[in-house]
């Protein structure tokens, strides 16, 4: 009896310990399940945060390309305005030629220089530019001294310009005022060398020309035309 009194003992201890350590198993339990909790959360909301600024990326990347968008629709509606009243003035120049070459038909000779200038200027009434300009080239060559060679010097501009050929049409246009000092079409080839070099992005020496039309040919319409110009050429870029 002596010798098993200790046993009880030992399991009377252990007996009366053992809810006192469950209990502090559970308290660690509890204790690692709510710090795994506090872990979740903080990897949620930096989920969250990452995610939101993920989103203020991609807001501000559409706004980016939302204005590039408006701005190559306002470039391009700028362009096709310009594009027509390019051929809206070349129709109207174009008219008012034909009218003359019409009228002077009747006493044109075939063969005769003449009758080559009409030929070539028909070319181009026809939109036959690339014709148009070997023929027109062709009778410069020929007649270069010929009253209608400024004419002919002038309409091979008009066919680059329509091409969009800006520095040959710009060659031919400053070849008129050059070469042809006093011709009749030295006021539309100066205006037209102004728009030339408003096409090229050298706005300076655009407004520059333009000026010089409206100063030195100020009765007329390309003095109009350039008083026109000049007044929509900084909303145009320059």
């Amino acid at each position: 009896m002596r010798g098993s009194l200790p046993v009880f003992a030992v399991l009377a201890a252990a007996w009366t310990a053992g809810p006192a350590v469950a209990q502090s198993k559970n308290e660690r339990l509890d204790a690692l399940e709510s710090r795994m909790d506090g872990v979740e959360r903080q990897l949620a909301n930096q989920g969250l945060l990452e995610m939101s600024r993920q989103i203020d990326a991609l807001t501000e990347e559409l706004r980016r390309l939302r204005g590039e968008v408006d701005q190559l629709q306002h470039e391009l509606d700028r362009a096709r305005t310009q594009q027509r009243d390019q051929y809206l003035d070349f129709d109207t120049r174009l008219r008012a030629a034909e009218a003359a070459v019409t009228a002077a038909q009747a006493t044109t000779t075939p063969g005769s220089p003449e009758a080559e200038y009409q030929a070539a200027f028909n070319l181009l009434k026809d939109g036959r530019y690339g014709e148009a300009e070997g023929a027109l080239r062709e009778f410069v060559a020929r007649y270069p001294r010929h009253e209608l060679a400024s004419n002919a010097v002038y309409w091979l501009g008009e066919a680059h310009y329509v091409q969009r050929d800006f520095p040959a049409a710009l060659a031919a246009f400053e070849s008129v005022l050059r070469d042809y000092p006093g011709a009749r079409k030295s006021p539309d080839a100066l205006l037209k060398a102004g728009y030339c070099q408003f096409e090229l992005k050298r706005f300076a020496n655009a407004r520059a020309v333009l000026t010089r039309v409206v100063k030195e040919y100020p009765d007329t319409q390309a003095a109009a035309d350039a008083r026109e110009r000049l007044q929509r050429q900084p909303a145009e870029g320059g």
